[in-house]
């Protein structure tokens, strides 16, 4: 491949990786809900038709009111906070939760409007009558281990939520609690990816011919194609296994598309056999192994993951995502090793360029 497409895979591959490490609080299904933190509901109001769940191990709380009923979610100063009925969802602008429970950690600008004593100014942003949020009461607001945990190879209860509602005048509150559960061990999915991945090695004992070498990149293509095709379970994930924003979800499966498309285009280019092969099938593997790899790698050892398949999939097609970079990498490297003489030669009846004239 010539030193100009080789800059510009390159420079595709960088960019996609800068664009998966952008945007984070939005990449919903692509590992950041994978945790060992448990929240889940363990009693909830007597209302016939209504259902609240848990997603995301402690990622978001979740309503479904079918009840024909409008249920009010109060805020953390107590202040009407989201009204959720047969008409759709509600939120007041005037709370400060409308704000802080858009990002995981709260991380986000209270406008000095939003006064929580202040008469409700209500928004509707869905007609929907269920909705999801990041209700800062069910999960662990720090970012490394909490305190209560002292073993993690144990399981551990850390604290009891709840989350005050109430209908038609009624007050009401769903409770629940927060639990550490251990994951599985990590390396056992590595292995077995590479077990999956070591037929891409077959043609190793085959040789090059006439500036091509199909029995070495054939194989490897095979591999990569399957390796391309496991990954759509992380697609199907980033659109359907936790119910965020519309906008959320697109740009988790918009990420998780472009790795997977720089996957099919090494499969592609290394199933034609032909010059750059190689090349493309190092850079798809190495795509592969960054973006559905490396950015993913939680997905190996949590015990609480977002996921429409059972938990074995992801963890399945992330340790393949990791381990296929090895004998792909062999294959990238030796076949490109081999047939970079062929172009050399190819240069050598070309004359020097004087580089003062």
């Amino acid at each position: 491949m010539r030193p100009a497409a080789r800059i510009l895979l390159v420079a595709t591959l960088a960019l996609t990786v800068l664009v998966s490490a952008a945007l984070p609080a939005l990449a919903h299904g692509r590992g950041s809900d994978a945790t060992n933190y448990d929240s889940h509901v363990t009693e909830v109001p007597d209302i016939e038709d209504v259902q609240w769940r848990v997603y995301g191990g402690d990622e978001v709380l979740w309503v479904d009111n079918r009840s024909g009923e409008e249920i009010v979610v109060e805020g953390y100063a107590d202040e009407p906070y989201l009204r959720i009925g047969p008409d759709g969802v509600w939120e007041n602008g005037n709370s400060p939760a409308t704000y802080v429970n858009r990002e995981r950690f709260g991380q986000v600008p209270v406008p000095e409007s939003a006064d929580p004593d202040a008469s409700p100014d209500w928004v509707q942003v869905s007609d929907q009558p269920r909705f999801a949020w990041h209700d800062h009461r069910i999960h662990f607001m720090g970012t490394g281990l909490h305190p209560r945990v002292t073993d993690v190879g144990a399981r551990t209860q850390l604290q009891e939520w709840g989350v005050p509602v109430s209908v038609d005048g009624r007050d009401m509150e769903v409770l629940g609690e927060l639990v550490w559960v251990p994951g599985p061990p990590w390396w056992p999915w590595l292995l077995v990816g590479l077990a999956l991945a070591l037929p891409a090695l077959i043609g190793l004992r085959t040789q090059p011919a006439e500036g091509r070498w199909p029995g070495l990149a054939k194989p490897a293509a095979a591999v990569l194609w399957v390796v391309v095709a496991a990954n759509a379970v992380f697609l199907v994930d980033a659109l359907f296994a936790v119910p965020l924003p519309l906008l959320s979800q697109l740009f988790a499966a918009l990420q998780t598309a472009l790795f997977i498309g720089l996957g099919v285009f090494g499969a592609w280019r290394g199933w034609q056999a032909r010059e750059g092969a190689f090349t493309a099938l190092g850079v798809g593997s190495g795509a592969l192994f960054v973006g559905q790899g490396l950015l993913l790698w939680s997905v190996l050892g949590a015990s609480q993951l977002s996921t429409v398949f059972p938990d074995v999939v992801p963890r399945l097609v992330t340790g393949l995502n990791i381990a296929q970079v090895v004998p792909l990498g062999v294959v990238a490297f030796l076949g490109t090793q081999r047939l970079l003489p062929d172009l050399d030669e190819a240069d050598e009846g070309q004359e020097p360029v004087d580089a003062t004239s």
